[in-house]
């Protein structure tokens, strides 16, 4: 028996060698060295999820290292990276599956590791943001092709629970990153919350060289449309980065308006031109594949909720609730494990049973969370009761969304293009994540009257609901690998 197939029983390395029947010492070395290259790709999405909220919780004391900065300057701290990462994605992931998903993947960590050390000791505001920005670029080059040099190793069966894996390791990593800073906070220095990655890159590098081996099939025969890329990744940039500044530089603004039609612009050139092109910068083919366009727009749907409410709880609770910083670390850690589990578990029932009932039944819990916020929470403390049920139901819900979605999205994608579709999913995660938050800042306004907030939660939650009726209609009923 291949071991893969044991996946639904044991997801963990750790407990490979306990697999009833298994009895191949061949299989099960095997076996471990694929559960051991899932531990190598999930690590490398760990770093880079981590850098999209680990900043929040210490940005006052940024701020506070760098004196006389204005505002606008020091909110490139965290939107630099997240501008960096979102626009690099697609780039990412059509360079792994042109020119070697191995080599790209191990660049993108060795920029890691060296850009983390210069955001740990930059002595002046723009040499941190500089390096927060490399921080993106090289955590965008790891993403799409960490999955695509891991799911070879497993049966197309099991698809859907090891991206499961893949997906709860960023997941709770993305939700965890608060308390970990708020942690680091109480007992030195910001700096180390950027230095302490730098090891880990190591670490996966280390596991790169050991478990990985190349998936893409190379063809240089053809010259990739590197304008095409640069078009794909100017548009997101020019979009993410409209909708970042639109407050501060005015939604009128004639900025903000140009980079809105920039983006636009882009985007049309770009199909235009990969319509045509031998080696287009996105294969518009994968498109006709109904069940990635359907997962796609639902992510679009769903990832508003996920990352909007990841930025809204810490400001809520400190500025509504007074919350310390240990203390809304603390808060923030029932969801990212309760979505971490989840994810692994409905990665098994979805290799089983499918994505559609799942997905419904994950985006009513997801929404229901919003919902409880938007009627229970309010000036009065009461976390238990207030906020507390509202984390669990969001967590069950977008534990099953985040991995599953990701899942449904590559279920029928051929072997050669993995990494070019992770990296448009990713991006499209992460860009419209970025615009969710970018949004909640718009309507707080700079204050904190509970009634904007109770606006958020509405919103979220009616985006959420949109999901359910896609996923059980419009996504495809025949959706199971064997």
């Amino acid at each position: 028996m291949d071991a893969e197939q044991n996946i639904d029983k044991a997801p963990l390395i750790f407990f490979v060698s306990s697999i009833a029947g298994e009895s191949d010492a061949q299989t099960q070395t095997s076996a471990t060295r694929a559960y051991l290259a899932l531990a190598t790709g999930s690590l490398a999405f760990v770093l880079a999820t981590i850098n999209v909220t680990v900043s929040n919780v210490a940005f006052p004391e940024i701020v506070k290292a760098f004196p006389g900065i204005s505002s606008g300057t020091s909110g490139w701290i965290i939107s630099g990276y997240a501008l960096a990462f979102s626009s690099t994605l697609l780039s990412g992931g059509r360079l792994a599956d042109r020119y070697g998903r191995l080599p790209i993947f191990k660049f993108g960590l060795i920029g890691l590791s060296i850009s983390s050390v210069a955001a740990g000791f930059a002595h002046n505001i723009w040499i941190l943001v500089a390096a927060r920005a490399a921080q993106g670029i090289c955590g965008a080059l790891t993403v799409p092709s960490s999955l695509a040099l891991v799911l070879p190793k497993f049966l197309p069966s099991r698809q859907a629970s090891v991206i499961g894996l893949w997906a709860a390791a960023g997941m709770a990593a993305s939700g965890l990153a608060p308390g970990l800073a708020a942690f680091i906070l109480e007992f030195g220095s910001w700096r180390l919350i950027y230095l302490i990655l730098a090891p880990i890159s190591c670490l996966g590098l280390l596991g790169a060289k050991l478990f990985l081996d190349e998936t893409a099939v190379r063809d240089t025969d053809k010259s990739l449309d590197l304008l095409g890329v640069s078009m794909g990744s100017g548009s997101i940039f020019f979009l993410v980065l409209a909708t970042l500044q639109g407050r501060s530089w005015g939604w009128n603004a004639p900025i903000t308006i140009t980079c809105f039609l920039i983006s636009v612009a882009l985007l049309v050139l770009l199909v235009s031109r990969s319509k045509n092109h031998p080696e287009p910068a996105i294969d518009l083919d994968l498109f006709r594949t109904r069940s990635f366009t359907i997962a796609n727009i639902a992510v679009a749907l769903s990832m508003v909720g996920a990352f909007t409410s990841w930025f809204l709880w810490p400001v809520y609770l400190t500025e509504v609730w007074e919350y310390s910083k240990l203390s809304i670390g603390l808060a923030f850690t029932p969801a990212p494990v309760i979505s971490a589990l989840v994810a692994i578990l409905s990665g098994r029932w979805a290799d089983k049973h499918g994505f559609r009932g799942l997905m419904g039944l994950a985006s009513f819990l997801a929404a229901s969370g919003h919902i409880w916020l938007f009627f229970f929470l309010n000036e009065t403390v009461n976390f238990w009761f207030s906020f507390f049920p509202a984390t669990v139901l969001f967590g069950l819900g977008m534990g099953a969304l985040a991995s599953q979605l990701n899942s449904a999205a590559l279920l029928a994608i051929p072997a050669k293009s993995i990494a070019t579709a992770n990296g448009i999913h990713q991006s499209l995660r992460y860009a419209v994540g970025a615009m969710g938050a970018a949004t909640a800042i718009a309507i707080l306004n700079d204050t904190h009257d509970v009634w904007r907030y109770d606006l958020m939660w509405f919103l979220l939650a009616v985006m959420q609901i949109a999901v359910i009726p896609l996923m059980l209609f419009a996504y495809p009923k025949s959706n199971i690998k064997k």
